[in-house]
């Protein structure tokens, strides 16, 4: 028989992209030294994060480094739209953190108890270029950004200063955009997981006229159930409405400015880069859009379950009880972005044709 998964399981991806940045959002108990060591940490993060970020943006106020060069404009957005993704994840993040470790110790205690390389690789092909033709040209001082800093980067001190900020600000960037997702995907499916069980016991139940009251009583019990759900589905949204509604102009921003870089780029190194890069951001919404839409499916089940089980069976008054619940249930439960739109597939559908629709029609202009 298999090892029935522990809640940690569900949890442990999504919590670990903010312990290695040194926030433990569950404040697990460690000796007082490593506690130091991840703050001083986070401490740097945040730091490098805030310092490149100015800079990201104070590069794209500077217009006139960038005019007329359309890859360089969609190079420089595309950063920005990133970077400023990020921050407003982790600004949701901190807001609403006492309420996100709220909402998880509450599914915690319903739950039953029965990228490292390409962040290290323009320092190692510096260093491979530098050994094989050794003497023969300078070391070529690349950095994970190509961002310029208060200071100079292109000596041995600068490079290795630069190159900490850059490193420690991606970390900070992929991983507050994965980690958010990831916390939104684990209390969505925890969600999804009660209703699942719920539509189960329903539609296995069998009630007779013989014991009308038990089987009242059964359905008051499941009905109880369901509205603790459906409070942790309001905490869901209240959570992660905000993030979701500027993840949908963010997403579609970065795909557009992926996209049309890509084609300028044409098919070399740099451009197979965004085309991957825009693959890894469509899917990284199409799995947050998956999981709203597993939730919208899997609480109208309660319903199904209810039409398909013998209800004829049961008494006079549990008919009637069951008619409340399948009014309820009919109305699926669903992830919102502060009501402006439903996540769902057919919000990712959507999605994918507004970004071709806006990419064809900045080719169209930059063309002409």
């Amino acid at each position: 028989m298999a090892k029935q998964r522990t809640y940690k399981d569900f949890t442990f991806m999504a919590n670990t992209m903010f312990q290695t940045l040194g926030y433990d959002l569950m404040d697990s108990p460690r000796p007082w030294w490593q506690k130091l060591l991840l703050r001083s940490y986070f401490l740097l993060c945040i730091v490098s994060n805030c310092y490149e970020a100015c800079f990201v943006t104070y590069r794209i106020l500077q217009w006139e480094s960038v005019a007329g060069s359309p890859s360089k404009i969609m190079r420089q957005a595309l950063h920005f739209f990133y970077m400023f993704s990020a921050q407003l994840k982790f600004v949701t993040f901190m807001k609403y953190r006492k309420e996100l470790r709220l909402l998880n110790q509450k599914l915690k205690d319903l739950y039953p108890s029965s990228e490292i390389f390409m962040a290290l690789g323009p320092l190692l092909q510096s260093c491979i270029v530098y050994l094989i033709r050794y003497g023969k040209v300078e070391f070529l001082y690349l950095r994970i950004f190509p961002t310029q800093l208060s200071f100079n980067t292109e000596n041995p001190l600068g490079y290795v200063l630069g190159y900490v900020i850059d490193f420690t600000y991606s970390q900070f960037i992929v991983n507050v955009s994965l980690g958010t997702d990831l916390w939104m995907m684990c209390v969505s499916s925890q969600i999804s997981m009660h209703f699942a069980y719920l539509a189960k016991i329903l539609g296995e139940y069998c009630p007779s006229e013989e014991k009308e009251q038990l089987d009242c009583q059964f359905l008051a019990s499941l009905v109880r159930r369901h509205q603790v759900i459906l409070s942790l589905h309001k905490d869901l949204n209240r959570v992660f409405g905000l993030l979701l509604a500027s993840n949908l102009f963010i997403t579609a921003s970065l795909l557009c400015c992926m996209a049309f870089y890509t084609v300028v780029e044409g098919l070399n190194t740099e451009g197979i880069s965004y085309m991957m890069l825009f693959a890894s951001v469509a899917a990284q919404f199409y799995m947050v859009s998956s999981y709203g839409q597993m939730l919208i499916d899997l609480s109208a089940n309660i319903a199904l379950a209810a039409y398909e089980h013998k209800w004829y069976e049961g008494g006079l008054r549990y008919r009637k009880d069951l008619v409340f619940v399948m009014a309820r249930a009919q109305r699926p439960t669903e992830i919102s972005a502060k009501g402006i739109i439903i996540i769902s597939f057919d919000t990712f559908k959507t999605l994918m044709s507004i970004t071709y629709r806006f990419y064809a029609v900045i080719r169209q202009i930059v063309g002409k």
